[in-house]
């Protein structure tokens, strides 16, 4: 007969262990159930965050299809009057005066603004992928730029482009006449080798096809190797690292050492020109949408003589007054006086504030200073909502009260 005691103690062992069992299991739905709140929490806020993105690409749809139409900005304007009429008529205002401007931040519920705060800027760039002011399709020997060899000059002069250069089978190149021709063979529309100073340095379909003939190399490389000029106006930048000598010499696009295979000492180091460049617009350059230094030293009459070596320098320093005197606020014109800067109304406008007798009238005829169906158009778009966050970047352009994306990328 089994001892009194001895089942009291298993008994109490199994209720033990039956309240550890109940308790792991409590501890499990607990732990579930907060799994599965922060999980709705974080669905919810992904969600109310993914709504403010669109909320913000309507709003800046709404700024951006009817900012030309916006009363020009007065120094006696009744803003009330006009906020009655238009939300968004300030926002309107700076865009179409060529500044950039802010929506918000719109807060969704004054009360609790952790439940969403919207903010949506939109700015004008002149053209091309990323900021690239200069339109590439516009800049080639032939075009109706008759400066297209000079420009080309100032911008392989500014990026330390050495004009010629040793290859790594030991052939010295005039490098410069290599890039500006082949690239004219590329863009151009006849099939004639481009030649400079008499002697044929371009490139067109037959000479793409003997060196694909003779390639022996990655067989990942071969697709490239098929390419032909387009001999039209090319949609991307990237192909221009299919043209004889932007592909013989990558870093003149993305910089870099130009000739690795050279001793330490003999390499040269060059900045990319890759940024420069898009694909839109014409051969203008839209001052007001503070484009680089380094595009502005393309414009005749900012330099001078591109085959003098302090033409870079001098030009450089012209190309920043340009961009200073957009911060002068100029005199007897009706102008907020509380912008952040003063887009120049025209070219008289710009010659009285960069009060520099070396800049010469030609710039007159490269630089513009509205906005037009050419230019594109930058959107951020910030959000958070639960403590999620997220952004958006994209470019358009307008056509036919239209906003069309070339470029829409979320984070």
């Amino acid at each position: 007969m089994r001892n009194p005691a001895n089942r009291r103690g298993s008994a109490l062992v199994l209720s033990i262990w039956t309240i550890f069992v109940l308790s792991v299991m409590v501890l499990s739905f607990v732990f579930e159930a907060r799994q599965q709140t922060g999980i709705n929490l974080y669905v919810l806020s992904r969600n109310r965050a993914r709504r403010l993105v669109d909320a913000g690409r309507i709003l800046a749809e709404v700024v951006l299809t009817s900012y030309s139409s916006a009363p020009d900005w007065s120094e006696d304007q009744e803003i009330d009057k006009l906020l009655d009429d238009d939300r968004w008529v300030r926002e309107k205002q700076a865009l179409k005066s060529g500044s950039s401007c802010t929506i918000g931040p719109i807060v969704l519920d004054e009360a609790a603004p952790e439940t969403g705060v919207l903010t949506v800027k939109i700015e004008p760039v002149n053209s091309g992928e990323g900021t690239g002011p200069i339109n590439i399709n516009e800049l080639y020997v032939g075009s109706n730029d008759s400066k297209a060899m000079e420009r080309w000059w100032m911008i392989l002069r500014a990026a330390n482009i050495p004009e010629e250069i040793r290859t790594e089978k030991g052939e010295t190149i005039n490098l410069w006449n290599q890039l500006i021709a082949s690239w004219t063979d590329w863009r151009d529309e006849d099939s004639v080798v481009k030649a400079i100073d008499g002697e044929e340095c371009g490139a067109e379909t037959d000479w793409y096809e003997e060196q694909e003939a003779e390639y022996d190399g990655e067989e990942e490389e071969i697709d490239e190797l098929k390419r032909r000029p387009r001999n039209g106006p090319i949609p991307s930048i990237r192909e221009l690292s299919y043209v004889r000598g932007f592909r013989d010499f990558p870093a003149v696009l993305i910089g870099g050492v130009i000739n690795p295979w050279e001793r330490k000492e003999d390499q040269i180091t060059v900045t990319g020109i890759q940024s420069l460049f898009g694909v839109e617009g014409s051969k203008e350059l839209n001052v007001n949408t503070k484009p680089s230094v380094e595009a502005l030293l393309t414009i005749p009459g900012i330099y001078h003589d591109p085959e003098d070596d302090d033409s870079v320098q001098k030009a450089r320093e012209l190309a920043q007054l340009v961009l200073d005197g957009l911060s002068v606020m100029p005199e007897n014109k009706d102008v907020d006086p509380e912008a952040a800067f003063w887009p120049y109304e025209d070219w008289n406008d710009l010659r009285e504030r960069v009060d520099d007798s070396e800049l010469g009238s030609e710039a007159g005829g490269y630089l513009k200073f509205g906005l037009s169906e050419q230019d594109l158009f930058r959107i951020e778009i910030s959000c958070e909502a639960g403590g999620m966050k997220q952004t958006c970047t994209a470019e358009c352009y307008i056509r036919d009260q239209k906003v069309r994306y070339t470029r829409w990328q979320e984070n």
